[in-house]
């Protein structure tokens, strides 16, 4: 599943909106290489990526709200671990063979899309 990202994907902060565009780009890539490569040492460097960036952009975004006074900033980065979890699972599940390259990037685009566009819209709209 190919996804480009269209306006309605904005939940209305620059900063995470362009991480947000990043996010989907980097997953767009990483599962055209994904497919592309029948090498497992590149392929578990392609999820360490997705990875890194996905702790980096957590932080940032659970920083940026802190700076704004958001409220739930604690619960927000409870998300952002169970997320994380989430992706070492289903990239453990990719390495050993138990997910298919089509799962593991069906997990991870309904992963984007549900969590920017419900958990991350309604919390850039809480105030303290």
């Amino acid at each position: 599943m190919q996804l480009y990202w269209v306006p309605e994907f904005e939940i209305g902060n620059e900063y995470v909106d362009l991480q947000h565009r990043y996010f989907l780009d980097l997953i767009t890539r990483i599962g055209k290489n994904l497919r592309e490569t029948s090498d497992a040492d590149y392929k578990r460097k392609l999820i360490i990526e997705l990875h890194k960036y996905a702790e980096f952009h957590f932080a940032s975004e659970e920083n940026l709200a802190a700076s704004i006074g958001l409220s739930g900033v604690k619960d927000h980065h409870q998300l952002h671990l169970e997320l994380l979890e989430d992706l070492n699972l289903y990239a453990k599940n990719l390495d050993s063979g138990l997910k298919t390259i089509d799962e593991f990037l069906e997990f991870i685009t309904d992963w984007f899309l549900v969590h920017t566009q419900h958990e991350d819209r309604k919390f850039f709209k809480t105030k303290k």
